[in-house]
């Protein structure tokens, strides 16, 4: 009786050691699926951040560059004004008073 009870001991316990090796394969893929999440993770935030510098540096280029033009435009704009005004006194006789 003792050699039957001794094999349903040992088969369950070769059972159990196999739930147990079996659960901890499954654990370490899990532990190495997370591991690659947070490097991925990672990468994602790093690209971010290089994305949003750059994004910021063009804006700022883009923001310098319109700055540029306005000026160029407005100092163009002054200086047709200025020969209209001009070119109005040139054109305008003082002694044709009507």
């Amino acid at each position: 009786m003792h050699s039957v009870i001794d094999k349903f001991d040992e088969s369950r316990i070769e059972a159990l050691e196999i739930k147990v090796q079996n659960q901890q394969e499954r654990y370490m893929e899990i532990m190495q699926a997370n591991i690659r999440l947070q490097e991925k993770a990672s990468d994602a935030i790093a690209l971010a951040r290089e994305a949003s510098a750059v994004s910021k540096g063009t804006a700022r280029e883009v923001e310098a560059s319109l700055t540029s033009i306005r000026s160029e435009v407005n100092a163009a704009i002054s200086g047709i004004n200025d020969r209209m005004k001009a070119l109005q006194k040139a054109t305008t006789n003082p002694l044709d008073k009507r």
